[in-house]
């Protein structure tokens, strides 16, 4: 979630807008700017009550699913990281529903920058250790468990939408270099489950943040303002969802992802997030790192199985080509990742 101005999408509708007045205690209504969104969608409006932010929910959003991300923010806050508040509707709740779709309002934060570089990770890694230290703590309801939509695979998940990828890919017509990228994400697959199998059931498992990066962690002068965007947040091991956000430095900012250098930035990180937890990493976590940030772009694998336009597809899988080229690598190499790690 940037500051910068989108077009407005035509979900910020009259409709919705009088809706927000006639729910809430807030006054007028006014649209200002479309914020975007991945499971939700986000409007920046001018209201009486100052900016605040709304936020419509796709499909597949449950009520128990809501109280449960809410009831994560309100802990976290409590905690001391920097959290958002849902506005309460005038019913009581909050929450309310507009054309069969779930809406909260919360105040808007003012930011400058959002988590997208080496040095706000620096900052922002910490932060993940208190966020896991919280989370930790509470007791998964059923809801708060599973995401709507996944976006980092399980080992189970990567061994049955992988095959169905590959199936799919070689009923196209190939050019070499897809035919090498396919070695390579059958060549990823199985490594990564031959490597895993040994450290199945020994790490910690808990409810994760489940994207923590890009625009769910915004900045303000050099600080972390507010930790959002818990759509994604699950159960499962903690070196997971910190290896889901080294990955996604490793592939947006690192000119070689699986180089020594990106190795020893990536060693810092983990460092600085391992500071802050109230139990540390284990050994055992350590060896898992690498082989979870590999694991990673497989997710892509459910999408090009899934996807019924065959275009889309194959544009799926050259945007991840990179990603699964390097991914392969590491796991070629993962002697030497994990002594990195360790």
């Amino acid at each position: 979630m940037s500051s910068v101005l989108r077009p407005v999408h035509p979900i910020g509708s009259t409709e919705l807008l009088e809706h927000v007045r006639e729910a809430y205690s807030v006054g007028g209504v006014e649209l200002t700017m479309d914020l975007g969104g991945s499971r939700n969608h986000s409007l920046l409006v001018t209201t009486g009550s100052g900016m605040l932010v709304i936020r419509v929910y796709r499909a597949g959003m449950s009520l128990d699913r809501l109280a449960a991300i809410q009831l994560v923010r309100r802990t976290l806050g409590a905690r001391g990281v920097p959290t958002s508040v849902a506005y309460r509707a005038r019913s009581g709740e909050l929450w309310s529903r507009h054309e069969g779709q779930i809406i909260e309002v919360e105040d808007y934060v003012e930011h400058s920058s959002q988590l997208d570089t080496w040095s706000r990770l620096e900052i922002a890694l910490p932060i993940l250790g208190r966020v896991h230290n919280t989370l930790r703590t509470l007791s998964p309801s059923p809801a708060s468990k599973k995401p709507v939509t996944v976006n980092y695979p399980t080992t189970a998940e990567v061994q049955e939408w992988t095959p169905r990828a590959l199936k799919r890919i070689e009923s196209w017509p190939l050019l070499p270099e897809q035919i090498e990228l396919v070695r390579s994400a059958e060549f990823l697959a199985r490594r990564l489950q031959e490597l895993d199998d040994p450290l199945r059931g020994t790490k910690p498992i808990q409810l994760v943040h489940g994207n923590f990066w890009g625009s769910s962690v915004l900045f303000r002068s050099g600080k972390v303002v507010l930790v959002t965007d818990l759509d994604f947040m699950a159960e499962r091991p903690r070196v997971e969802d910190l290896a889901l956000t080294l990955y996604f430095a490793s592939s947006t900012l690192a000119k070689d992802p699986s180089s020594d250098r990106t190795l020893r930035r990536l060693r810092g990180l983990v460092d600085a997030y391992d500071a802050q937890l109230e139990e540390r990493l284990s050994p055992i976590e350590r060896r898992a790192l690498p082989l979870a940030i590999a694991r990673a772009p497989l997710a892509v694998m459910q999408y090009i199985a899934q996807s019924e336009r065959t275009e889309e597809a194959q544009h799926l899988l050259r945007a991840m080509r990179p990603d699964l080229t390097w991914a392969a690598a590491i796991v070629a190499d993962i002697g030497h990742w994990q002594q990195g790690f360790s």
